[in-house]
């Protein structure tokens, strides 16, 4: 029912919100022989201090993504979205467009619904896999993911939605899944801020272009995208 579907979705933003405050809350090394410093906490601070310039979202984006992302990497508890690896990036837009864009809640699961569309599309007519597809299928579908959430939120149709998530996966296509040691930190983690970025650009881009004008659509970027982890040297995933 409606009611048990958004109960549902009220159960992952609480639990993507929650990894995004311990995140930002937490410092120290990270777990494994890399010993990586956490930098969300300190990305999120320093962001405060910009308020009034345009280094503002970015900087709070950057460390919404890095916070869930650190969670991940310190083997507590996230949401796959669709993937641990890319875990970052939809809890941070959600924390963005309640706190800075003051998005209402149903907005926001709404746009969560659009946000699995996208990824239901990836994974059924190509993948998500970072092993089979490389960082594309991972943080590729996860930014136009993130991407298709924020621009249905804010009450923009299919079209423009569509358009949306697939500039932001057109902007992955290639990527490599390289982790350093084996272990999802670097450059895991930093990709989830970039690609945050990357979602929140493919909003503006297209909710300021007429529709008709958009030449590629989500489908053929899946597709592009699957075809291009085919091709892809083993050695470059994962």
């Amino acid at each position: 029912s409606r009611i048990k579907i958004m109960a549902g979705l009220d159960t992952i933003l609480r639990v993507m919100d929650e990894a995004v405050s311990a995140g930002l809350a937490a410092e120290g090394v990270l777990p494994g022989s890399i010993g990586l410093h956490r930098k969300a906490k300190r990305i999120f601070e320093r962001a405060h201090i910009k308020r009034q310039t345009h280094e503002n979202i970015i900087g709070l984006m950057c460390a919404f993504a890095f916070a869930a992302s650190e969670e991940n990497a310190a083997g507590h508890v996230i949401v796959t979205a669709p993937t641990c690896g890319s875990a970052g990036i939809i809890p941070a837009m959600a924390r963005i467009m309640r706190t800075r864009l003051a998005l209402s809640e149903q907005s926001i699961r709404e746009g969560l619904l659009a946000a699995a569309s996208v990824g239901f599309l990836a994974k059924h007519n190509a993948t998500i896999a970072g092993a089979e597809g490389g960082c594309q299928a991972e943080i590729g579908v996860a930014s136009a993911m993130a991407a298709a959430m924020l621009t249905h939120a804010t009450g923009y149709g299919a079209h423009v939605t569509e358009n949306a998530a697939e500039t932001a996966l057109e902007h992955h296509l290639g990527m490599t899944c390289d982790p350093v040691g084996g272990y999802v930190q670097i450059p895991c983690i930093e990709r989830n801020a970039m690609s945050v970025a990357k979602a929140y650009t493919a909003f503006v881009i297209a909710t300021d272009v007429l529709p008709i004008q958009h030449k590629v659509g989500l489908d053929q970027a899946i597709e592009a995208m699957m075809a291009t982890g085919k091709d892809m040297n083993c050695k470059y995933k994962e």
